[in-house]
Formats: C-alpha cells, sequence, structure tokens
C-alpha cells in the first residue's frame, strides 16, 4: 500500500511537471522573440497612418495595404537589408509621404506618417512683421519670435514678409513642399534685405 501511493505521487508530479514544460515550450515558439538565440525571431515594420486620410501603403514598389486615418498594420517578416516605404493617396500615384528604414536586426521598427507639412517662420528682422502664404495673410510675428504655418499644401508656396509699420515688403522667398516634413524660413536683416530658408 505505502508503496503504491509513493509511485501515484511521483507520477502525479512527473505528469504536472511534464504539463508544464510542455505549456512553456508552446509559448515560447508561438511568441515572437528578437533577442531568441539562432535567430528565431522576425524583423517587422509597423506603419501607423496619421495623415488624415486612408492611404495605400507601398514597400519596395509592391503594394502591401491600405491603412485607414489613426490605424496601423505591421509588414511582417521583413527581409534584413534596405527597405523603401511609400504612402500614396488611394488609387492614385500621388506619393504622400516615403521613408527609406535600414533593417539590420530582427526586430521590430516603425514610420509613422504624420499630418501636411508644416512652415516654421521665424522673424529676426528687428522689427514687427505681417507674413502672407499665397498672398493670405497668416500672422503678425515680432522681433526674434517664431511660429508654424499649419498644414501646408503640396506644390510652391510663396511666402513675403511686410513690416506691420507701413505694409512695405521686406522680404519674400517661395518654398516647394514636395515632402511629408517640416519646412522653416528666416527673416534676416540684410543689406539687399533678403532672407534664407
Amino acid at each position: 500500500m505505502i508503496t503504491l501511493k509513493k509511485q501515484f505521487i511521483n507520477s502525479s508530479l512527473i505528469f504536472g511537471i511534464l504539463a508544464l514544460l510542455g505549456v512553456f515550450v508552446i509559448a515560447s515558439i508561438s511568441c515572437k522573440s528578437p533577442m531568441s538565440p539562432g535567430g528565431e525571431g522576425e524583423a517587422d515594420i509597423i506603419v501607423y497612418n496619421d495623415y488624415g486620410e486612408s492611404l495605400d501603403i507601398y514597400m519596395d514598389g509592391n503594394f502591401q495595404f491600405s491603412l485607414g486615418h489613426k490605424s496601423y498594420i505591421e509588414i511582417d517578416n521583413v527581409s534584413l537589408g534596405t527597405h523603401e516605404l511609400e504612402a500614396k493617396r488611394m488609387d492614385t500615384e500621388v506619393i504622400i509621404a516615403s521613408a527609406t528604414i535600414e533593417v539590420e536586426e530582427k526586430v521590430d521598427y516603425t514610420w509613422t506618417i504624420d499630418d501636411l507639412p508644416d512652415i516654421n517662420v521665424t522673424n529676426m528682422y528687428g522689427e514687427t512683421l505681417e507674413i502672407y502664404m499665397d498672398g493670405d495673410y497668416q500672422f503678425d510675428l515680432v522681433d526674434e519670435e517664431n511660429r508654424w504655418i499649419l498644414d501646408v499644401p503640396y506644390g510652391e508656396r510663396f511666402l513675403k514678409a511686410e513690416r506691420a509699420s507701413d505694409s512695405e515688403q521686406v522680404a519674400s522667398v517661395t518654398i516647394n513642399i514636395t515632402e511629408n516634413k517640416d519646412y522653416s524660413w528666416i527673416i534676416e536683416l540684410l543689406k539687399n534685405l533678403t532672407s534664407k530658408f
């Protein structure tokens, strides 16, 4: 009787240990682990769309998926190397944003597609200026102040600065908005009343 009881306890203990080991093995196989030995993990690119409209996502020239605003999707098991990503307006060839990602490890990479570009205007002219874009008044800018023109459409944008005191134009610039990035314009008092950006 005593021997049978000991055998029953020992076999129950062994069965429990084997069950726990089985659960551990299944869990470790199903989880991605970029740090696991032998490179068991995979490289993924997570694409976030914060642009304001749905976009078509391409990688290396190949369509991947359509992605709604405020959504994200993962491109799974990306090979090591350089990958070119593009976001296009849905069902068109209009490129909204692009990025180059160097995939060097089997880890997660991210690409966030932001809203339209902005222009940061800085006044170093010495007087308060009125800022215009494409003929439309934007704001007054005191000396040594900077402000943003938000959500600037793609294409050539003509900016000008006028003195607030007499509306005389003191600087202008044309900025070609071609990429989904922020631009800047610094207005300085130079001999020829020029500016740089």
